[in-house]
């Protein structure tokens, strides 16, 4: 059975394959990170890719970029569903819209697009849903 992630967009889901997944604990004793547990979740991830680093990059640019993450300022977000709606926003500008290297974009690294997407293609894009 092929392992998959749902996402779900403006009342449309999408299910991408996901292969492999890899999980890096730090262990901490007084504050202090004294080694670290690279553990398998599921399929055959590269151990020497497994780091924190991507993960915290990412969570600053969010904070950057989306003001209702960002706490004691007028942007915090009151509402949870309009926060939701702000980072599959972001998500979708980061993976499809943004380009990231050489005119290509993440999903386009993964295989899941062919060419940057603009705003437009994104608003006005007709998804079929099947079974």
């Amino acid at each position: 059975m092929e392992t998959t992630i749902t996402l779900m967009f403006c009342q449309i889901i999408i299910r991408i394959p996901v292969p492999d997944y890899g999980q890096l604990v730090k262990i901490r004793e007084n504050g202090r990170v004294v080694r670290k547990e690279k553990r398998t979740i599921y399929g055959n991830p590269d151990p020497g890719d497994m780091e924190t680093t991507d993960v915290e990059n990412y969570n600053r640019i969010l904070r950057e970029r989306i003001g209702g993450l960002v706490r004691k300022t007028k942007c915090f977000s009151k509402r949870r569903q309009m926060l939701e709606y702000s980072l599959h926003m972001f998500q979708f500008y980061w993976n499809f819209i943004n380009e990231f290297k050489r005119r290509t974009s993440p999903a386009m690294l993964e295989g899941l697009a062919d060419h940057l997407w603009t705003w437009h293609e994104f608003f006005y894009f007709q998804s079929t849903i099947s079974d």
